[in-house]
């Protein structure tokens, strides 16, 4: 049996495993959205770097969307552009996006493109959202590049598989889909 954890696969695919392990992808991009919200109250013009090859980062901007609320018609979206989940494909996509409030980023190494270019610019104020909480994720947190992070949950996700593998060789049941809360992390 394969349980799948962390990125899942896609829909099509989901009669290939027993189960899909993962941190609420949609959960994460809504926390992110609804902080965002609260942080521009009068909405502003940002930038989303996103990476539409992966269906969970889909989600990550389908929840970001969502999260903004009754708030959304005040945010400008100048650009949505595919940052590839990378640093160095997501930095250069940014240098060409100066004049934003904040970006969103699907992950910890777009937002570090985005967090690169912002300082190379001389730039300050523009906010720098993100989803992951890797160590430079935190790190970038602490020192103010990120104004955001929800994290994903690999321990829980670790757990959680670890749980489900035990339950299926006994001969249990498990759910085709199991998504972990997300949260925000601060200071």
């Amino acid at each position: 049996p394969i349980l799948n954890v962390d990125t899942p696969v896609i829909d099509d695919d989901l009669d290939l495993v027993e189960t899909v392990i993962a941190t609420d992808a949609y959960n994460a991009g809504t926390l992110v959205g609804q902080q965002m919200a609260a942080d521009y109250p009068d909405g502003a013009k940002i930038a989303i770097l996103d990476f539409p090859s992966n269906e969970s980062c889909v989600n990550r901007v389908a929840g970001f969307l969502d999260g903004l609320g009754d708030a959304k018609d005040k945010f400008d979206i100048v650009a949505q552009q595919d940052g590839a989940a990378a640093l160095d494909i997501s930095m250069p996509i940014a240098e060409a996006n100066p004049d934003l409030n904040a970006f969103f980023c699907i992950n910890d190494p777009s937002a570090l493109g985005a967090a690169a270019a912002i300082k190379a610019s001389g730039k300050t104020g523009i906010g720098v959202y993100s989803i992951d909480a890797s160590p430079d994720g935190k790190a970038a947190i602490l020192d103010g590049s990120f104004t955001a992070v929800a994290a994903q949950v690999p321990i829980g996700i670790a757990e959680t598989a670890f749980e489900k593998a035990e339950e299926l060789l006994t001969g249990g049941e498990i759910e085709k889909e199991i998504l972990l809360p997300s949260f925000l992390v601060d200071k």
